[in-house]
């Protein structure tokens, strides 16, 4: 490494350095807040329906602003529960892409208590997870398995976000496992300082990140 690059790899470490006394601030003061949010949406029985609007989400959330998946999933459970297919058209004004309504109905045929953690590792329950719903990479997958266990889940999502925070990366990129697994080791120390879940570290990060706090109270059946 020469001069130049250890002057602004030092610069940047500092910059990080402040941020991160801002961040943990952030997490000191809203832990208690979170860990309300995070009990408020944790299932209380893992039927179908709570299954799938998990499982959803996650799909709809891919490469889709917060806001606009959370709509996608009011119009999803509403043809679930009535035993509809969804359509493509049912959710392009959600920027949602049209394959998302073939997962979601191929996941609706599922018996889905399957896709609850078993006896495995976190790290091979999302992995199973992803290879299980179409829709789901590594990332999603990891939200998925939050959703459905948001106190104890050992994984984060690494999302755009996060990537901001801890790679400075200004969109999404498709991380290897490798350097995913990097950050979420990142995630987790901050989780285990405050003895909160990863995924739980994680959420504080994401809502610090962005600027704006944010209950996840979207699921039905989850207002307790």
């Amino acid at each position: 490494m020469n001069s130049s690059q250890l002057e602004f790899t030092t610069i940047l470490n500092e910059a990080f350095t402040r941020y991160e006394k801002r961040l943990i601030a952030y997490m000191a003061a809203h832990k208690l807040e979170y860990e309300v949010y995070a009990e408020a949406i944790t299932p209380l029985n893992y039927t179908q329906d709570v299954i799938y609007s998990r499982l959803a989400f996650a799909i709809l959330s891919a490469n889709s602003p917060f806001e606009d998946s959370v709509k996608a999933l009011n119009v999803v459970m509403k043809l679930y529960q009535r035993e509809e297919l969804v359509k493509s058209f049912d959710l392009i004004y959600y920027k949602q892409t049209p394959a998302k309504a073939q997962w979601l109905n191929k996941l609706a045929r599922k018996d889905l208590r399957g896709l609850l953690r078993g006896n495995e590792t976190w790290h091979d329950y999302r992995l199973r997870l992803k290879k299980a719903v179409k829709g789901l990479g590594l990332a999603k997958a990891s939200f998925a398995a939050c959703l459905l266990y948001p106190l104890t889940a050992d994984v984060a999502c690494v999302d755009t976000w996060i990537q901001k925070v801890f790679l400075g990366h200004t969109g999404f990129k498709t991380l290897g496992i490798k350097d995913y697994l990097l950050v979420e080791a990142k995630i987790r120390t901050y989780g285990a300082c405050f003895s909160i879940s990863t995924f739980l570290a994680q959420w504080l990060i994401w809502d610090h990140a962005r600027g704006t706090s944010n209950a996840h109270s979207i699921f039905p059946g989850s207002h307790k």
